[in-house]
């Protein structure tokens, strides 16, 4: 089993990142629906795609502070690794931004093959998929507090 743990930065205030995290994956969690994701690794001279069916559910935090989500993907095809994680939003010090970290595992597929592709390149590719997600949510975040901000500022105009 594999580890996967990434963290990116939001310019975002820690409340309302929770919310928008909730407004995109709640509606789906408590359905229980599956959804496409289209992800991504860029390495230089090369990008790799996949497709995967993707659900999300409520987790708990033992510490009540943090809402985390559940996050399962299973690839449609090829021989790509099922994902069972965490999706959250941590505060920083200032609680004027916040970090998207997606903590979890996947078993490389393909036995003792599949674990020495992992540890030679497979690992690499887990981590740049997992950062192009969590960049790709961070920046709808940033994008809808940039809005948000905008309308409060006209309208208090």
């Amino acid at each position: 089993m594999s580890q996967l743990l990434e963290r990116q930065a939001v310019q975002c205030p820690y409340h309302l990142a929770q919310r928008y995290l909730a407004d995109s994956v709640g509606t789906q969690a408590a359905s229980g629906s599956e959804s496409k994701l289209h992800l991504t690794a860029s390495f230089p001279g090369i990008a790799l795609a996949k497709e995967v069916l993707v659900t999300f559910g409520n987790a708990l935090d033992p510490m009540h502070f943090d809402q985390p989500w559940h996050i399962h993907w299973k690839p449609q095809a090829g021989p790509y690794p099922e994902f069972d994680g965490e999706l959250t939003v941590r505060a920083d010090e200032t609680y004027r931004s916040a970090f998207l970290e997606l903590r979890g595992a996947y078993r490389p597929p393909g036995g003792a093959l599949g674990t020495a592709f992992d540890w030679a390149a497979g690992s690499r590719i887990a981590r740049t998929t997992a950062r192009e997600l969590l960049q790709r949510i961070g920046a709808e975040m940033e994008a809808r507090y940039e809005r948000d901000e905008r309308n409060k500022a006209e309208t208090s105009a």
